[in-house]
């Protein structure tokens, strides 16, 4: 099946163009898309949903000892510490998952010119997809650590001596690293969305690829960025507007009032929060559909630029 023009991904594009594309692309597929993703995409929601019911918890303990009472519920703060890392941590595994199955349909529709259509409402994840998945999620996971770890150095730092200079420093430091790891972006995504490349040499050669097309990059990635923030922002009204309510009755009960939130609430906050955050994934999902694009257009512009170069050297 051939790929029809508008929705190739190998096609120079401008960043407008690219944005319009990708939603179109994530849009017209939707249902297929939510065919696919649907269990993943509802298990992250979950315990997306216990890590924060577990933070309000933690919070509400904080609260009430601070307030003088139920000391006794100090010695738990630990274990509800554990309990927010291993959801944590869970959180991130079946994030990687889910996003297996999004870049496998992204593979797919390079390969085939379409977007496939799951032939069952559940399927394990495409084993080819989920080890590029593990192996960029490795990678960004390990640079993440030590660009926080070397901003984390100047910051104590500057606390500790008291020094504007080098906190200064730390937030330059901070957004250089930034600046300089966004052409990864584009190694990232033609990896993952692509079956015969190798992750390390693509790494070399597309950091290159992608550092001549910075600007382009940072357009896509900060006009979809706005747009994620406005979807974000109004999906996660709900759930705000319950932390906010069930924070303020803690506040109240560590002054002496009593609560006023019923005992049902806990189950209705799980509810909401899990709601919230499975329509959250799906607008997050969004931002994958031009990053797809804007690697192909960024991918066909250098092969372009290449066929240039030899045909200027013959």
């Amino acid at each position: 099946m051939e790929t029809k023009n508008e929705e190739h991904p190998l096609k120079i594009r401008s960043a407008r163009a690219t944005v319009a594309a990708g939603i179109r692309l994530y849009t017209d597929n939707f249902r297929r898309i939510f065919r696919a993703t649907w269990l993943p995409a509802l298990v992250c929601a979950l315990v997306s949903a216990f890590a924060t019911k577990t933070i309000i918890t933690a919070m509400s303990q904080i609260i009430q000892v601070a307030g003088i009472q139920m000391l006794a519920s100090a010695p738990s703060l630990p274990q509800q510490y554990l309990v927010q890392s291993g959801l944590t941590f869970l959180d991130a595994v079946f994030t990687v998952v889910l996003m297996s199955y999004v870049f496998s349909l992204l593979a797919s529709h390079r390969l085939e010119g379409a977007i496939p259509y799951p032939p069952r409402w559940w399927s394990l994840p495409d084993s080819h997809s989920l080890t590029r998945t593990v192996a960029s999620a490795i990678v960004w996971f390990v640079t993440q650590v030590v660009v926080g770890g070397i901003f984390g150095v100047f910051i104590y730092l500057g606390i500790f001596r008291q020094s504007v200079t080098l906190l200064c420093l730390a937030f330059v430091i901070l957004l250089i690293a930034v600046l300089l790891l966004l052409p990864f972006v584009y190694s990232h995504m033609r990896y993952l969305t692509t079956r015969d490349t190798h992750f390390f040499e693509l790494l070399r050669l597309g950091y290159g690829q992608g550092m001549r097309h910075w600007g382009y990059i940072f357009t896509v990635l900060f006009v979809m960025m706005l747009l994620l923030t406005v979807a974000l922002t109004v999906t996660m009204l709900p759930a705000f507007i319950l932390i906010m309510a069930n924070m303020k009755s803690q506040m109240g009960a560590a002054t002496g009032d009593p609560l006023d939130m019923p005992a049902y609430m806990n189950w209705v906050s799980l509810v909401v929060f899990t709601l919230s955050g499975f329509i959250q994934v799906y607008v997050i999902l969004a931002i994958h559909f031009p990053a797809y694009y804007m690697a192909g257009s960024i991918e066909q512009q250098e092969i372009q630029r290449n066929e240039t170069a030899k045909n200027t050297l013959h």
